[in-house]
């Protein structure tokens, strides 16, 4: 194995291993996904409309929950994840939905349109590609996104923001993106190299996930590195917003044409 391929591998590892099946058994506690749905206000459904998408590739399904939304909203929607008890957790969630939706248990290296299609959107949520933390590592990610999609396709990834948590502003709102009532998500170590959130429970249970604190001016300049234009972005699902008082960044963009 060489250098190159021993990182990935180490790097999907890792991430694959933060998700134990404990914590992803626990994992919709934490978001609530009633709470969850009314907080977003259908914001990626209205998104995705505005661009004329149909078809849509969740490139992080996590347990599922945008997978569903999009598919009970008319979309026609492919799911994978890099964790299997993530992707276990999903296909019960759609099971649950009563949702025919096709999954697929890839990480992001293995993403190949020869055998998964082209799509009009690609969805990565959940501040999934902060897992990766290296910049040549993220740009080939968002380079196999990118050959996930069409031509003038769109691109969705979201993220949490980095800009403010390192700045000493940490918020977790509880009204967006982890909305449940018996868990509370902290912060651990954080600096330049790392950032470590702590999930604890009701029941005392507790569990760590460790990310690269990517700020949201450098996203933007590796999403428009890899073949996309007219980034746009959002915080907490508005147009116009304050960098040091919001959770989650959005980000959009479009795939250049061929």
């Amino acid at each position: 194995m060489n250098q190159l391929s021993r990182h990935k591998h180490n790097e999907v590892a890792s991430y694959a291993t933060q998700y134990s099946k404990n914590f992803v058994e626990r994992w919709d506690e934490l978001i609530d996904w009633e709470k969850r749905k009314a907080g977003e206000g259908g914001f990626f459904e209205k998104l995705l409309r505005r661009h004329g998408v149909r078809s849509v590739i969740d490139v992080s399904t996590g347990s599922g929950f945008h997978a569903v939304q999009l598919k009970k909203a008319g979309f026609d929607v492919v799911a994978t994840d890099g964790s299997s008890t993530m992707l276990t957790k999903a296909r019960a969630n759609f099971r649950k939905h009563e949702v025919g939706i096709e999954s697929h248990y890839r990480d992001w290296h293995s993403l190949d349109p020869q055998e998964l299609g082209q799509f009009d959107a690609v969805v990565c949520l959940g501040s999934s590609l902060c897992h990766v933390f290296e910049v040549h590592e993220r740009l080939k990610v968002l380079a196999k996104f990118r050959a996930l999609l069409k031509p003038g396709g769109l691109l969705v990834v979201d993220q949490r923001n980095f800009f403010a948590i390192r700045a000493g502003n940490y918020k977790a709102s509880g009204n967006y993106y982890y909305c449940g009532k018996n868990a509370s998500v902290s912060l651990g170590l954080v600096d330049e190299h790392m950032c470590e959130f702590i999930y604890s429970f009701d029941n005392a249970e507790q569990f760590r996930l460790q990310v690269y604190p990517l700020l949201p001016g450098q996203l933007k300049g590796e999403v428009l590195k890899s073949g996309f234009t007219q980034h746009e972005s959002y915080g907490d699902f508005k147009r116009d917003y304050d960098m040091m008082d919001c959770d989650f960044i959005i980000h959009t963009a479009l795939a250049n044409g061929k």
